[in-house]
């Protein structure tokens, strides 16, 4: 998974979003945690009943793209998000440079020792 960060008022912030043009919002983290720590836990059979349902209840194509990509934007938000957390994220912020040679660095800042 590549991470990508966005800048805002001077900060690295992770961008959780799959690769879609859509509206975002900003979150902190601790309640991004919590909510998907609240979201039901379902079986496969489950999700995809519950999307052919919402699919059959469609009443045109606009309808059916939309309910397509809003089922996707939030697995793969979930995914993105359950991935990072589980890996990544820690109390410690990560921090992205950018190298002379355009390389993104990720990692965690550590301040002890310093004076």
């Amino acid at each position: 998974m590549e991470q990508k960060f966005i800048d805002i008022n001077g900060n690295q912030v992770m961008d959780l979003t799959p690769d879609y043009n859509r509206p975002l919002a900003l979150v902190d983290l601790q309640v991004l945690n919590k909510l998907t720590d609240l979201l039901n836990k379902t079986d496969f059979s489950s999700i995809r009943h519950g999307l052919r349902d919402k699919i059959m209840n469609t009443k045109s194509l606009e309808e059916l793209v939309q309910v397509t990509e809003d089922f996707t934007a939030f697995h793969q938000s979930v995914n993105l998000i359950r991935e990072v957390t589980s890996n990544e994220v820690t109390e410690e912020p990560l921090v992205a440079t950018v190298q002379e040679d355009g390389q993104m660095v990720v990692g965690k800042i550590n301040l002890d020792g310093l004076q």
